[in-house]
């Protein structure tokens, strides 16, 4: 029988050693932090050959990006289901925060928002993530809509942005993390914002 197939060259694509990259990276992010990740640490971490790698990624930003991707399909975030909105949207503060602090190893956001600005691939890949990411949080605010806790036209995806966005900004880019009562006031301004009318 004919077919349009055109048989694959060269040896297939080893999935114990995609896993093994995974694990080598994520393990070097949490010690080393981004800037200390280097393929050639990960290559010998994995147990595999540098070509390995660049075969499968062209920079480290594209390496980075698929093992963060792979553990966040893999071990999605337990969302908090406190009964309320605010208490949800405070929980998921404290989540992000946690996630992008600048004293915590594994937060690469900045240096990935440095590399997205430079290639077209990094930036496609990150959105992805990052939209990927938001996705998994969508139930905190489709629960608080149906408990009538949020304005029907509220943008789920805007709200999250807000306050994902000043966390990012305040922690990144002012370098001013905020503390436990900061987070809880950035959310009660979203709360009483989003009250339904």
């Amino acid at each position: 029988m004919a077919t349009d197939a055109t048989p694959a060259r060269g040896r297939p694509r080893s999935a114990e050693a995609d896993q093994a990259i995974f694990a080598a990276t994520r393990r070097m992010l949490d010690e080393a932090g981004y800037h200390g990740l280097t393929v050639e640490g990960v290559a010998a971490e994995a147990g595999v050959a540098k070509t390995t790698i660049y075969r499968r990624y062209a920079n480290k930003a594209l390496l980075v990006l698929d093992a963060m991707s792979q553990s966040a399909r893999d071990a999605p975030v337990a969302l908090p289901d406190t009964g309320t909105f605010r208490g949800d949207l405070l929980a998921v503060a404290h989540l992000v925060r946690a996630e992008i602090a600048p004293s915590s190893p594994s937060s690469v956001g900045a240096a990935l928002l440095g590399e997205a600005s430079q290639d077209v691939a990094v930036a496609e890949r990150l959105r992805d993530f990052a939209d990927f990411r938001f996705d998994q949080g969508r139930p905190v605010y489709d629960r608080a809509k149906a408990r009538n806790e949020l304005r029907e036209d509220a943008d789920w995806r805007v709200v999250a942005e807000l306050l994902a966005g000043w966390i990012f900004h305040a922690s990144i880019v002012s370098r001013r993390p905020p503390d436990d009562a900061g987070l809880a006031h950035a959310v009660e301004l979203v709360v009483c914002g989003l009250r339904p009318r």
